[in-house]
């Protein structure tokens, strides 16, 4: 299995080596050094306006060039370049040429899709990744500068709606609409002008993994603009399902958008994205909703009610915070945001504020003669990095400084800090890559919303999988080494239908709790399950599960089990007689168990739970979560990995032990256990916990505190086959 997983990895940076040659390296980029900052300069001018949050994909930071448009189509030096910095030879490589864009792509991992807005070039161009070569072009009608938002292997984005002819003169119904777009270039679905909705979608939109967020700017019709007679959602919070149909609205002040008394962008949109927390959302608004002269930052309920709103002075012809800036939410549920204000000399100065869910308000930081206009960032549950005109700091969550660097110019940040494998990333609107080692910072920790985007994906997504490998980079609290990573097995129990149908609602609210925590869950499906999925048109769930990180992975019980499901390579096995008589019939062999099982995975089912291993153990499946010995036992909560065979294959068994299962006895641990389990680990063990159907249906409530104990000892809870894989 090494050797195997070496050949892999090995074929891996073969072939990233290869896919880098094909680009060119921008030979125009300058390096640099400034104190401890490295830095890459572009060739820059005052026309350019470099906006999107880098991403990662494989071995690339990724970040498009962009210019004002009051510049023109060439407005600066490489304005129309998908830039990617390599990570592992630290040069910078035009990836793409021929467009540009405002807004940060969006990586969808499962998929293999990279999506990119563009402003100039097309409308949506997506990319296979990791090697970033075109796979096609998407015809919108319309241009985009947000990002999309990724659920469920769909893209989510909206189009522009400007006073330009192309949107107005005639009517472009095209503009300003909503729209979902598969990875195969098909639009799913659009809502706009005709169903009586019109809007600058600016905003990014953003996702919980069930519902969608939508913040929108003007709703220019033609000749109309400012004078708002009729609701089309512009300047407003929109809530939609899937479909995009939509749920409810939030339009503070004035009617659809209020126009302020001077030239240029003048409406009171909203700022960067609308930042779901899992309890409620944060939004931000660029200028002010009314006549007064103050900005708005609102909390809100999941119906978009308003539950409290922060006020802030306004300076005129300024932003209160960027296009592409909002705020960013610790683990606790505390936002962070990025707020420019008037000073008392008619100036300007940058405001970084902390917003507790109660309403609290902190000012943290002031930055005089500075715009603060780039979305904080999260790091290790500790600090907050807070970049303004040529200065990034380093602040603990109370504001007390602890590191301050100088950028490589003086020019404002509008994209967020970004960490990856403990280096920080800042990108300034001259086109300036600055680059910070050893500062300390490990990667994000368990903020619900640690970074503009969400993740390094750029997803989007509430709970969406981090790809920054930074969530479990501290020691737990009290200084033990380990564990080495921590698993959750989830036995969906062979259950009468009735049972699992009344069931399933409470297994969406787990792993709608599990999503808000980052856990990732090993759901091990048995044959009733399966066919509740398939009989209940729910397949599309369990996948979308898949995609955002969890497994599906296999429970079975053989014959040897009170509850056999009436697979096994042993019919004979079979007993008919006694306590342990099972009332099912034979099925069919292990084959035909996994071709049953099969339509649950896109990726294939690599991690089982079950019983009669020695003759059912299936071929394929290469680990095995299970039990130390014949019964359970408290003791395997802490286990090392063992190589072993059974029925012939090679198998690794990892040991898991139940959590608050009552039918389990003293065998069942408590959170006491796991909590001194944490602190007494080895650093090559790993945390096992096994749920079951009990676990949702009578103990519900024991659930978010354990979750809440391994986000506070920063342990990240991955998959059987992810943790197997790598270690």
């Amino acid at each position: 299995m090494r050797r195997l997983l070496f050949t892999l990895v090995l074929f891996f940076l073969l072939s990233a080596a290869q896919a880098q040659q094909d680009f060119t390296p921008t030979s125009e980029a300058s390096y640099g050094q400034n104190g401890d900052v490295r830095f890459v300069q572009i060739p820059t001018n005052d026309c350019m306006n470099v906006t999107a949050t880098p991403i990662i994909v494989g071995d690339w930071l990724v970040y498009p060039s962009h210019t004002r448009r009051e510049c023109g189509i060439d407005g600066a030096p490489l304005d129309k370049v998908l830039f990617g910095y390599n990570l592992t030879d630290g040069q910078l490589y035009n990836l793409y040429e021929g467009a540009k864009g405002e807004a940060v792509l969006a990586y969808d991992v499962a998929n293999g899709a990279v999506y990119w807005t563009v402003t100039f070039g097309g409308n949506l161009i997506v990319f296979d990744a990791p090697d970033m070569t075109e796979r096609m072009r998407v015809e919108l009608g319309s241009t985009a500068d947000s990002s999309p938002t990724l659920l469920n292997g769909v893209a989510y984005l909206g189009t522009i709606n400007g006073p330009s002819a192309s949107c107005q003169q005639p009517i472009n119904p095209d503009c300003g609409k909503m729209v979902a777009v598969d990875s195969g270039g098909q639009i799913l679905y659009s809502l706009g002008y005709d169903n009586g909705l019109r809007a600058w979608f600016g905003t990014s939109p953003t996702n919980d993994g069930t519902y969608l967020y939508w913040g929108s700017a003007a709703q220019t019709v033609g000749e109309k603009s400012g004078d708002e007679t009729e609701y089309l959602y512009g300047c407003s919070v929109i809530k939609t399902d899937a479909e995009l149909n939509i749920l409810a609205s939030f339009d503070p002040g004035e009617l659809a958008c209020h126009e302020l008394p001077f030239t240029g962008a003048n409406m009171d949109s909203v700022s960067g994205e609308v930042v779901p927390d899992g309890t409620g959302l944060w939004v931000q608004y660029v200028r002010p909703n009314d006549d007064e002269m103050t900005s708005y930052i609102y909390r809100l309920d999941l119906d978009l009610q308003e539950q409290c709103r922060f006020a802030f002075d306004f300076a005129p012809q300024t932003q209160a915070t960027g296009f592409y800036s909002a705020p960013t939410v610790d683990a606790a549920g505390n936002a962070y945001a990025a707020v420019s204000v008037p000073d008392d000399t008619a100036m300007r100065k940058g405001l970084l504020v902390k917003l507790s869910p109660n309403c609290e308000q902190t000012v943290l930081a002031e930055v005089a003669g500075s715009f603060a206009h780039s979305s904080p960032t999260l790091a290790d549950d500790q600090y907050v990095l807070f970049a303004t005109d040529g200065r990034l700091q380093i602040l603990t969550l109370d504001g007390a400084p602890v590191r301050d660097y100088t950028l490589a110019s003086t020019a404002r940040v509008l994209a967020s800090p970004v960490i990856h494998n403990g280096v920080i990333y800042v990108l300034q609107e001259d086109g300036a890559l600055n680059i910070i080692e050893n500062s300390g910072v490990q990667g994000y920790g368990n903020a619900i919303w640690p970074r503009y985007r969400h993740d390094n994906a750029g997803t989007g997504q509430l709970g969406a999988q981090r790809l920054d490998a930074s969530a479990a980079a501290l020691p737990p609290s009290d200084g033990g080494q380990g564990p080495k990573g921590a698993f959750v097995a989830f036995h969906l129990e062979v259950s009468r239908g009735p049972r699992v149908r009344t069931l399933w609602p409470l297994l969406e609210q787990f792993m709608a709790l599990a999503d808000r925590y980052n856990v990732k869950v090993t759901l091990q499906f048995s044959t009733t399950w399966a066919d509740y999925v398939y009989r209940s048109g729910v397949l599309e769930t369990v996948q979308a599960w898949e995609n955002n990180g969890h497994e599906i992975a296999l429970h079975h019980h053989g014959p040897t089990h009170k509850f056999f499901d009436g697979y096994t390579n042993a019919p004979d096995a079979i007993r008919t007689d006694g306590w342990y008589a099972t009332e099912g019939s034979y099925l069919g062999t292990i084959d035909n168990l996994m071709a049953f099982m099969a339509p649950l995975s896109q990726r294939g089912i690599t991690s089982a739970g079950m019983s009669d291993e020695e003759t059912d153990w299936p071929a394929g499946v290469l680990y095995f979560a299970t039990d130390s010995g014949e019964t359970p036992s408290r003791d395997d909560l802490l286990s090392t990995p063992v190589e072993t065979v059974h029925n012939g294959y090679p198998v690794v068994e990892i040991y898991n032990a139940g959590y608050e299962i009552a039918h389990l006895g003293d065998a069942a641990v408590t959170l006491a256990d796991v909590e001194a389990a944490l602190q007494m680990a080895g650093a090559d063990e790993y945390l096992g916990l096994v749920f079951n159907d009990e676990t949702i249906e009578s103990d519900f409530a024991l659930i978010e505190p354990l979750f809440q104990l391994l986000a506070q000892n920063n342990v990240q809870v991955e998959t059987v086959s992810t943790l197997m894989a790598a270690r």
